[in-house]
């Protein structure tokens, strides 16, 4: 099966569940995934965390409540799985920018930061089908200093690259180093950390940066030719496709990847641009 009717199964299941409790465990199950693979991959895919697309869902349904029925705003609120009318007036005021009563007496929807259900159709890239990773058996610990996000949204992330470029004078062809972030605790309520950074031997000038330190492993690494704007896809050729057909000895088991830059990445929207995608896996034997 592919993986992206996989990830169809686990949308249906969530749309099924959008008036009742749910776990990462059994969306993930629905889509026939380990929940920490499956957690990696859906975002990938969607855009977003499976816990924000629940919740993004769930307002979205509370809205169109609002405005077509009689119920009152705790109603809906207990409705779409939230355990008191204070705390869905504050999820649903952050994220449609009033208060779910306003929305009632205006009766006009916010259109823009509504989000239904996400439609994917079946989907073959036959570029990426040729992509093969080399395996990097003994990859030394790596030291980087940069700054940090607590989100993996696009903004945060340009953010980010400006802040660094501006406390740091890095060369044309500095090492870049984008470490995504995964949590510790599995849930619904989570989000993707992102880290921009470079590695330097000589930490003079770098005190008021934040510094992270990756562990010696072994790495699996990708490459990705062209717009980052298509990272997304190779992502989704990673952790659809190739991760699910992997050895036994090629399998996650670190709370992260990183993304590499040199002088081969030649802009964010060149066609010929180079960067390269590690994913951390157990030492084959």
């Amino acid at each position: 099966m592919n993986y992206m009717e996989q990830i169809t199964y686990a949308l249906s299941f969530i749309e099924k569940q959008l008036t009742e409790k749910v776990t990462l465990d059994e969306v993930a199950s629905a889509a026939g995934y380990s929940k920490y693979h499956f957690q990696r991959l859906f975002f990938h895919v969607t855009g977003e965390t499976v816990g924000q697309y629940i919740s993004k869902r769930r307002l979205t349904e509370a809205a169109k409540a609002l405005s077509l029925e009689q119920k009152s705003v705790t109603e809906v609120a207990f409705t779409y799985g939230f355990d008191s009318h204070e705390a869905f007036t504050r999820a649903f005021t952050k994220r449609f920018g009033l208060p779910p009563s306003a929305l009632r007496r205006s009766g006009k929807m916010p259109r823009y930061t509504m989000l239904e259900r996400i439609e994917l159709p079946y989907m073959e890239n036959i570029q990426l089908q040729s992509i093969e990773p080399v395996y990097v058996p003994a990859h030394e610990e790596l030291n980087l200093v940069g700054y940090s996000s607590a989100t993996h949204s696009t903004a945060d992330i340009v953010h980010c690259w400006k802040h660094l470029g501006q406390k740091i004078a890095m060369q044309k062809n500095q090492k870049r180093y984008g470490v995504i972030r995964y949590p510790d605790a599995f849930g619904l309520s989570l989000n993707f950390a992102y880290f921009a950074g470079i590695h330097i031997l000589d930490h003079a000038g770098t005190n008021r940066l934040e510094s992270l330190t990756l562990p010696a492993s072994g790495y699996l690494v990708f490459p990705h030719k062209g717009s980052v704007q298509n990272l997304k896809l190779t992502y989704q050729y990673i952790y659809g496709s190739w991760m699910t057909h992997a050895s036994a000895s090629d399998q996650l088991y670190a709370r992260y990847d990183f993304e590499y830059y040199d002088h081969r990445f030649l802009g964010n929207d060149h066609p010929d641009s180079l960067c390269f995608i590690y994913i951390p896996v157990l030492a084959r034997e």
